[in-house]
């Protein structure tokens, strides 16, 4: 059965990048459409017009959200990607219940409450010794659905700037894809979690997926970005 996924966008598109990549390498094989709804002009937005993904500009500034509701309902999603710098209302977040996914920067429900690098910083700024990344359910308490995968990565003093992000980010997309291989599973096989490599740093990821071997190429992660 062929699935349709939407991300919400309004930032660089990193992670649509990659689930997109994944799909077209048949790493996920039921998710036949990507759509993206961008609340501004973004690389996200960019990404999907040269890629010839169905894309929206979509203002979600209106307290009760209905002409998104609206689109998104007529796109009829099994499951929506929210990496929206947004807050999306009760009334949106009833409707599509149990079918909104968010990636967060935190092993949650460590340094909730905020968006992009600004969980990292504040981890790494409060001295953590692990760092890692969150796909949780999207519920009305911001950052407290519960945890779909986790990604843990140990870190030290030393552990700043870009490259840290650049971890962060990769961790992400491994959370993601992991997240969208259980979601099109037929079985309901309890996962349990097992250790991986992000660049040169061991990892944790529960639940733990399989994944393809061309995620521990340097190559695969510089021909993402640019």
């Amino acid at each position: 059965m062929n699935k349709t996924l939407v991300f919400l966008c309004s930032g660089g598109g990193g992670n649509l990048r990659f689930v997109h990549k994944a799909i077209i390498k048949k790493w996920i094989s039921r998710w036949s459409s990507v759509v993206v709804i961008a609340d501004r002009e973004c690389l996200a937005i960019n990404y999907a017009r040269e890629e010839g993904l169905d894309n929206f500009i979509l203002d979600f500034k209106e307290s009760d959200q209905v002409a998104l509701t609206q689109l998104a309902s007529s796109l009829e999603p099994d499951l929506i990607i929210t990496t929206v710098h947004r807050i999306l209302c009760n009334s949106f977040l009833e409707k599509f219940e149990g079918r909104l996914l968010n990636l967060h920067y935190s092993l949650l429900p460590a340094f909730s409450g905020s968006i992009g690098v600004t969980p990292v910083q504040d981890a790494l700024s409060y001295g953590s010794c692990l760092i890692g990344a969150t796909v949780h359910a999207v519920t009305e308490v911001v950052d407290g659905g519960r945890p779909q995968v986790q990604i843990a990565l140990p870190v030290s003093r030393v552990d700043i700037g870009e490259d840290t992000m650049d971890l962060i980010f990769r961790a992400g997309c491994f959370a993601l894809l992991a997240a969208l291989k259980i979601a099109e599973a037929t079985d309901s096989e309890p996962l349990i979690g097992g250790h991986l490599m992000i660049g040169k740093r061991p990892a944790l990821m529960n639940p733990f997926v399989q994944y393809p071997s061309e995620l521990c190429s340097e190559s695969f992660w510089v021909a993402l970005r640019s």
